[in-house]
C-alpha cells in the first residue's frame, strides 16, 4: 500500500501502445519483455530507474502494462524487483482497465534510452 505522501514513479513498458498512458508515466521501451534478467533491456532499465528514482530503491514504483493477460506490466515488475527496488506495485488491470474506467490519460512517447 502506498502512503499518501509517497509520489510513485509510474513506469510503462510501451508495448501494445498507441501513444497514451497514465498521467506522469514514463515509457521505457521493451522494459516489459520476458527473458534474462542480465540482458541489455535490464541494463538499460537499471540506468533509467537510477535517474528516475535518484538511486532510491525504497521509492514506490508502479509498473503498468496493457492488461493482466499480456504480461508486459508483470514482467516489468519482476525486472524492477530483480534490480532491488523494494516497493514495486503491479497495476494488474493495466492501461486497458484505466481507459475503460474513463480515467485521465496523457500523450506519452516511448523512450529508447
Amino acid at each position: 500500500m502506498l502512503d499518501a505522501g509517497d509520489r510513485p514513479v509510474v513506469i510503462d513498458p510501451g508495448t501494445h501502445f498507441w501513444g497514451r498512458s497514465l498521467p506522469g508515466a514514463v515509457a521505457v521501451n521493451k522494459a516489459g519483455l520476458g527473458g534474462s534478467l542480465d540482458d541489455w533491456i535490464q541494463q538499460r532499465l537499471a540506468s533509467r530507474m537510477a535517474e528516475l528514482t535518484g538511486g532510491d530503491r525504497a521509492r514506490p514504483i508502479i509498473a503498468i502494462g496493457w492488461n493482466s493477460e499480456t504480461f508486459d506490466g508483470y514482467n516489468l515488475a519482476l525486472r524492477l524487483v530483480a534490480l532491488g527496488y523494494a516497493h514495486v506495485h503491479w497495476y494488474r488491470g493495466g492501461r486497458e482497465a484505466w481507459e475503460v474506467a474513463g480515467l485521465p490519460e496523457t500523450p506519452l512517447t516511448v523512450e529508447d534510452r
